[in-house]
């Protein structure tokens, strides 16, 4: 990509809709009940599956167990690579190629989906918790298709310092985390799990949502930890699929200081809550442990009572989610070229409380979706060449 694009401008929005600790006057806004209609699986390599061969359900390790080991077999963990750019936006245009019974047939012979978003749930989080952000910049892509925008979170300057400097502690901490998460989930309901293998970090099992904010259609992906059920789930049962529950593994410090408490009630419960209201996940398991990396217990959260005497506005977070895509949209209807559709970058400046944009267009485009994809939707090809 060239260097020669400029900030065209700033999105109108209110980031600073909401201050720590104030009274939020807003309503609610109309958010229907998140729907999974669909899942699939990244396995070892980071390949896409059209299945849920990675899926796992909720095994709680018994009190008697604890405190667990989270650095027992980390001098063999394998863990995620750096990922290509666009990857996961990718992989969503690939479970979207896979179901076509998604996508409507217009006059013209084109395919389109019947949303006006495709995105993540990482991505809609970020946003959400944007109105409480003053220090950490991010940057998205979007670019619209066939009337549907499709979002991705790329890589800012300091993302890459920061994962390129992480220090050997810093990534013994992420894999405590997954270590959590093999003591916690297995593949069959009630048979505890096999702990002594190494612990690969790049599979994933993910669940794809659609639900409706003020109007809008989103159609989103979504990383999920445990199903919590004591019989094997057939997630090709829409029925089935419909009514599953599933459980948010986090983990966190043991014995917080004042500090950690202060962080914790203005920060990461905003975090949890977003993420796990955006799929519908009613309770959240923290692994609460210590700085030599022992699980000291498991403490459970109530996802409906999390907010309560806490900082932050539930109401507050939708309201600007929902204000943040309607910009998008009307920005995106405005600059759209059929014969060069741009690339819209959004860069949030969290010392600046904006949000600027640069429309991307001809050699400074970045190739966000496939070709193959724009092909398919376009009415030229059935499948990925």
């Amino acid at each position: 990509m060239s260097g020669a694009a400029n900030c065209n401008g700033a999105l109108h929005l209110n980031v600073r809709l909401h201050k720590l600790g104030a009274q939020f006057s807003g309503a609610f806004p109309k958010l229907s009940q998140p729907q999974p209609i669909g899942f699939y699986s990244v396995n070892e390599a980071g390949e896409f599956q059209d299945n849920a061969s990675v899926a796992s359900y909720l095994f709680v390790p018994p009190e008697s167990t604890l405190p667990l080991n989270l650095n027992a077999g980390i001098e063999n963990v394998q863990r995620k690579g750096p990922q290509p750019e666009f990857r996961d936006i990718q992989q969503l245009c690939q479970y979207i190629s896979n179901h076509q019974e998604l996508l409507v047939k217009t006059s013209n012979g084109q395919l389109r989906l019947a949303d006006d978003f495709v995105t993540f749930r990482g991505i809609l989080r970020l946003i959400m918790c944007t109105p409480y952000e003053s220090q950490k910049d991010y940057k998205l892509m979007a670019t619209r298709l066939n009337g549907t925008i499709y979002i991705a979170k790329v890589e800012t300057e300091a993302d890459r310092l920061e994962r390129e400097q992480m220090t050997q502690k810093q990534l013994v901490m992420c894999s405590w985390g997954f270590k959590f998460e093999q003591y916690c989930t297995t593949d069959k309901p009630n048979v505890p799990p096999i702990t002594s293998t190494p612990v690969n970090e790049a599979k994933e099992f993910a669940c794809v949502y659609h639900c409706k904010l003020n109007g809008l259609n989103l159609f989103y992906g979504a990383e999920m930890d445990g199903i919590k059920s004591d019989r094997i789930v057939d997630l090709k049962d829409p029925q089935q699929l419909k009514s599953v529950e599933f459980v948010e593994l986090k983990t966190a410090a043991y014995q917080l200081n004042r500090n950690q408490q202060r962080s914790f009630d203005n920060y990461k419960s905003l975090n949890w809550w977003c993420q796990s209201y955006l799929v519908g996940i009613r309770t959240i398991l923290a692994g609460l442990r210590d700085y030599q990396g022992l699980l000291r217990c498991i403490k459970e959260y109530n996802v409906a009572e999390l907010h309560r005497h806490k900082p932050w506005s539930p109401a507050a977070v939708v309201t600007f989610l929902s204000k943040f895509l309607h910009e998008v949209k009307s920005l995106i209807e405005h600059v759209d070229d059929p014969n060069d559709p741009p690339v819209v970058m959004l860069d949030y400046i969290a010392v600046q409380g904006q949000v600027l944009y640069t429309v991307l267009q001809g050699t400074d485009r970045p190739p966000m979706l496939p070709d193959w994809y724009r092909q398919l939707m376009r009415g030229e090809t059935q499948q990925q060449d």
